[in-house]
């Protein structure tokens, strides 16, 4: 064999080993580079989404612990279920420091009322009062600081009699109770 033959022999196997290294080796080895580097990519995404989820539960319980303290004062606004007269006691009670007639008319019965997705109910109650104007305004203002939520729909102001500077009022509305087991919001 000439030397050019033993060359071009040998430069041809060196190129068929130089090709089966890059076909055999170093392509499936940038292919799995390529599915590593997509695997860490897709988990540090879902790294950072439960970073971000992990944030947000930690700003709900910081929350959660801010607004504990207000919790009484929110249950404050209903009334417990069997505590209905503390509820008509304090309305009557207004009433009598203002001299005002009054007249109540309380569905006190929570089937009657409307149950929330969060265990509470929504009752109708009418008050109608009579007294003269001043009266009326302190007794409407007694009224508004109560601790309970009295939610009015309708207003009706008018007078008693003509030769009268009495005036007669309706409110209706809804108060809110709070079943006596669920006393916790």
């Amino acid at each position: 064999m000439t030397i050019k033959k033993k060359i071009i022999i040998f430069t041809s196997f060196v190129t068929i080993i130089i090709a089966v290294i890059v076909y055999a080796i170093i392509l499936p080895t940038i292919n799995d580079i390529k599915n590593i580097s997509k695997s860490v990519y897709q988990e540090r995404a879902d790294l950072e989404k439960k970073y971000l989820r992990g944030q947000i539960l930690r700003n709900t319980i910081e929350n959660f612990e801010k607004i504990k303290p207000e919790k009484v004062r929110l249950i404050s606004i209903f009334i417990i279920e069997n505590q209905e007269l503390e509820f008509i006691t304090e309305l009557e009670n207004i009433a009598a420091a203002n001299h005002i007639e009054q007249q109540l008319n309380f569905q006190s019965n929570k089937n009657e009322g409307e149950k929330s997705e969060k265990g509470f109910y929504s009752l109708p109650l009418e008050i109608k009062v009579q007294a003269n104007f001043l009266e009326t305004m302190r007794y409407l203002e007694d009224l508004e600081k109560m601790n309970y939520y009295y939610n009015i729909e309708s207003v009706t102001i008018d007078t008693a009699g003509q030769n009268s500077d009495m005036i007669r009022l309706s409110l209706t509305g809804n108060v809110y109770m709070l079943p006596a087991e669920n006393n916790s919001l």
